[in-house]
C-alpha cells in the first residue's frame, strides 16, 4: 500500500519538477527527502514575498497576485506591483512549508524531530492518513500597503517593511539549508534507509 502511494506521489512530483512548477531553490531538498523509503513529498514552497490584491482579507477565491518573489525584492518593485491594485494590495511574506507523507507514525516522529533540529518549530502531523507532516516555520509578515492604486504607507516605511520581509524570507531559507544538512546526516547514518 505505502509503496504504491509513494510511487504515485513521486511520479506527480517528478512531473511538476519537469514542468518547472517546483521552486528551484528547494528541489535538492525535496529530492533528498524523497530518497528515504519512508517519506514522500506532497507539496512545498521555499518561502516567498508577494503582493496580492484582495477584496477582503482571506478571500483567496477573488485574489490576484500582483507580484511574487522567491529570492528577495526591492521596495520599488513592491510599490510598482501594489500600484496595480483594484482593491487592497497586501504585502505578504510567506515562510517555507513542506508537506511530507510518512510510511508510519515512527517515520513521522523522526521527521518532526529533524525539522525541529533545523529550526522548524511549527511542524506537526496534520493528517493521520499517510501520516502527513507539515514542516513549517513562523517567519511571516502581512500588511495592507495600497488601495485602488494609492499607497497607504510612505516610501520610508515601505523601505523598512520590505527590508524586514527580506530578512524573514532569508531566515526561512537558512532553515531549509539546515534541514538539508540534518537529513543528509540521517541518510549517512542510514537510520531510516534510503532508496
Amino acid at each position: 500500500m505505502w509503496e504504491k502511494f509513494k510511487k504515485e506521489r513521486l511520479e506527480g512530483y517528478l512531473k511538476a519538477k519537469a514542468e518547472g512548477k517546483v521552486d528551484a531553490d528547494i528541489v535538492d531538498l525535496l529530492d533528498l527527502i524523497n530518497e528515504f523509503d519512508c517519506f514522500v513529498t506532497l507539496s512545498s514552497c521555499s518561502g516567498r514575498i508577494a503582493v496580492i490584491d484582495l477584496k477582503k482579507p482571506g478571500d483567496k477565491v477573488n485574489s490576484e497576485f500582483l507580484g511574487k518573489w522567491h529570492e528577495g525584492v526591492e521596495a520599488e518593485e513592491v510599490k510598482e506591483a501594489a500600484m496595480k491594485s483594484r482593491n487592497t494590495a497586501w504585502l505578504i511574506q510567506y515562510p517555507p512549508i513542506i508537506h511530507v507523507a510518512c510510511r508510519d507514525i515512527e517515520a513521522a516522529k523522526a521527521l518532526m524531530d529533524v525539522a525541529n533540529q533545523a529550526g522548524f518549530r511549527r511542524s506537526g502531523i496534520i493528517s493521520l492518513n499517510n501520516f502527513v507532516v507539515e514542516v513549517a516555520s513562523l517567519e511571516r509578515l502581512e500588511l495592507p500597503i495600497a488601495e485602488r492604486n494609492r499607497m497607504l504607507i510612505d516610501e520610508r516605511y515601505l523601505e523598512h517593511v520590505v527590508k524586514w520581509a527580506n530578512e524573514k524570507l532569508f531566515k526561512g531559507k537558512e532553515k531549509l539549508r539546515r534541514l538539508k544538512v540534518v537529513l543528509e546526516s540521517l541518510q549517512r547514518e542510514n537510520t531510516y534507509g534510503s532508496d
